[in-house]
């Protein structure tokens, strides 16, 4: 049940919600009193008895009224607390649970599409617990309140209203339950597709004006508005019969009850009891009507509700390798066994048998064309994914016996991509080494090149990146960066693709600076410039996720074999001119 899923979290608050439901129950049903006074107000007036008997049931009325809405009160209070504390405890279970995610989890979602995961469905859920779950219980027993006071006023007057009230439930459950569960679900996640994709169509709008497309050229989002209306389009067509049938069960009772009191009216001989009874029925007929709907909005939050949790729980239940992790190994050379990997959800495979080895402290580049796994290798040495098949060594250790955590302490990562934080510059270097000394910093902003960036900048390295004009070129973050995986002194790095699209300038910097880091290190560089990988001790040349060649690169091109063909390609893109 979903309030017992939610209410987990709630901790030692777990009972507010209990009470709060209780609460709500016990001031619907005495919403009833202050109607059934009014009613023995005017029986009272019209059968001549005493203004005291009347005052009587008016302040029982007053009372009643101002009791019921104070223990409304108090329960929608108890249930905030319990409910803040649910979506508190959702956030963090789902936080520490990212904390402990393979790395891949996080290359095959975006960090907005986590964001909002998490941040729109625990309001989500919050909400139903603060509010939804308090009115839902009292929704649920207030019908069969009324009905069973009308029974006590009039069974038959009492019969004709249970049934268009029965009639109403099975209409809510037609439109609430079944299949339709499960295409609340679906409408949810292509909302959340929908509003994915509207992001990335708005980013790419100035693409769109220059080239003079509409949003039909947006393929993927046009789809998903086409899917997510076919959904909603199927759902109400779904909902079509049995909406009509509440509607009409719901706006029934008056039509019944004066048919059926008209019938009394001339069977029987105490017709002031009837017409006594049909105000009653009446003045509390509205509320079944008011429940009803009530309950049936309360439905659609439940399947929301449900939603919700189950999209965070499918983060925090996330299954991945937890076993007894082994200490990092002293040798730092690194070895691929036979190994075969595809991403998850695509079954062709990335790399396909690949073996090779890294020798401790030697430079190793991975070369090839677009999407012949150069980065996927990356990728498995940092366990971001785990390999369909054979296995990766560091030392003598295969990795999955290596906790991720011991294994960022002693790999350092520089990314084509490279991240700064709208944190001090001396900050996002020390990223790497929180304890690093000043000389320590100061060692690392030399070796990486980093010393001209600096001296420019209004504050130096106490320079906010991203406030008053503290930008960076693409070049000049990866100089950051390398200072960065330098104070961390880890004994593996790893550079993707660490001068794509720098200029000159920066690219002869970030080499001069990559071949100081190196020393006495294990690195593994993928590039697409070749100039960069000349020097390496190995160059592995991979092609449609298979390993072609390998050695250094004079042997390389004098074998003359694909390394070569690429090699005399980008030589000759290097003298090209206009």
């Amino acid at each position: 049940m979903l309030s017992k899923g939610l209410l987990k979290y709630a901790g030692k608050y777990r009972c507010l919600t209990i009470i709060a439901c209780l609460l709500s129950v016990i001031s619907s049903i005495m919403s009833i009193i202050p109607l059934v006074c009014i009613f023995q107000i005017i029986k009272t007036y019209i059968e001549g008895m005493s203004d005291l008997t009347i005052m009587t049931y008016a302040r029982i009325a007053i009372i009643s009224s101002i009791v019921s809405i104070a223990i409304y009160f108090l329960g929608l209070s108890l249930a905030h607390i319990s409910a803040f504390r649910v979506a508190k405890n959702l956030k963090i279970n789902a936080m520490n649970r990212l904390i402990d995610m393979p790395l891949g989890f996080f290359e095959l979602r975006s960090t907005g599409e986590l964001r909002k995961t998490i941040d729109e469905n625990t309001i989500l859920t919050e909400d139903f617990l603060a509010h939804k779950l308090p009115d839902f219980s009292a929704t649920v027993v207030m019908p069969f309140a009324i009905i069973i006071s009308f029974f006590y006023f009039d069974w038959r007057m009492g019969i004709a209203c249970f049934i268009p009230l029965i009639i109403s439930m099975v209409c809510i459950y037609m439109m609430m339950g079944g299949s339709n569960k499960t295409m609340m679900g679906k409408i949810m996640t292509m909302q959340e597709q929908m509003n994915k994709e509207a992001v990335e169509y708005v980013r790419g709008i100035p693409i769109i004006k220059v080239f003079q497309q509409t949003v039909f050229s947006f393929r993927k989002f046009h789809e998903t508005i086409i899917e997510y209306r076919d959904l909603v389009l199927g759902y109400a067509e779904k909902c079509r019969i049995p909406k009509t049938l509440f509607s009409i069960s719901l706006n029934s009772f008056f039509i019944i009850l004066i048919m059926l009191a008209t019938f009394l009216f001339n069977q029987t001989g105490n017709k002031s009891e009837v017409f006594l009874n049909l105000i009653f029925f009446i003045l509390l007929s509205p509320l079944i009507s008011t429940t009803l709907m009530r309950l049936m909005l309360t439905g659609e939050n439940l399947i929301q509700a449900k939603e919700a949790l189950k999209r965070i729980e499918n983060i925090t239940n996330y299954e991945f390798n937890e076993m007894n992790f082994e200490k990092f190994p002293d040798k730092r050379s690194i070895k691929f066994n036979n190994v075969c990997f595809s991403y998850p959800e695509n079954e062709s495979l990335v790399l396909d048998d690949v073996t090779f080895t890294i020798d401790e402290n030697s430079k190793v580049a991975i070369v090839g064309l677009s999407g012949s796994g150069k980065s996927t290798i990356l990728s498995l040495i940092g366990k971001f994914f785990n390999p369909n098949s054979g296995e990766i060594l560091i030392g003598d250790k295969n990795i999955e016996k290596i906790s991720t955590r011991d294994l960022m302490e002693n790999i350092s990562f520089v990314f084509q991509e490279t991240k700064l934080f709208p944190i001090s510059l001396l900050d996002n270097i020390k990223i790497g080494r929180k304890d690093a000394t000043k000389k320590e910093v100061e060692d690392a902003i030399n070796i990486a090149q980093c010393k001209g960036i600096i001296n420019k900048l209004p504050d130096g390295l106490n320079s906010v990146y991203g406030t008053k004009g503290v930008y960076l070129s693409g070049g000049e973050r990866q100089r950051i960066a390398l200072a960065r995986a330098f104070i961390k002194n880890s004994p593996i790095i790893v550079l993707d693709e660490a001068t794509s699209g720098c200029d000159s300038e920066n690219e002869f910097y970030i080499n001069k600076a990559i071949t100081e880091i190196s020393k006495n290190k294990t690195v593994i560089l993928v590039a697409h410039r070749l100039n960069s990988v000349t020097n390496a001790d190995k160059i592995i040349v991979m092609d449609s996720g298979k390993i072609m060649e390998e050695g250094n690169h004079k042997e390389l091109i004098h074998r003359d074999g694909l390394y070569a063909s690429m090699w005399q390609q980008y030589t000759d893109s290097e003298d090209w001119r206009i």
